[in-house]
């Protein structure tokens, strides 16, 4: 299972955090898409991965942490 802390991130970026929306628009992806990933409903493309960890400027492995063994998405 791949665990994501974008919330965390979001929450943490900014003195009020930002919203998902806002979010969305600055990785090029809708709002929906952004819940779903915070859900773990659906997985990042590499794409996707690497625009948000540029977005909170930091390593990929720090937004989504691989945890083999546990049941994922889908």
């Amino acid at each position: 299972m791949v665990m994501n802390h974008l919330a965390a991130h979001r929450a943490r970026h900014g003195p009020r955090g930002i919203t998902k929306a806002h979010l969305a628009r600055q990785v090029g992806v809708n709002r929906s898409c952004i819940t779903k990933l915070e859900q773990g409903a659906c997985l990042p493309s590499l794409r996707l991965a690497l625009r948000l960890a540029a977005y909170f400027q930091c390593p990929v492995n720090a937004l989504f942490e691989d945890r083999p063994g546990e049941p994922g998405p889908g």
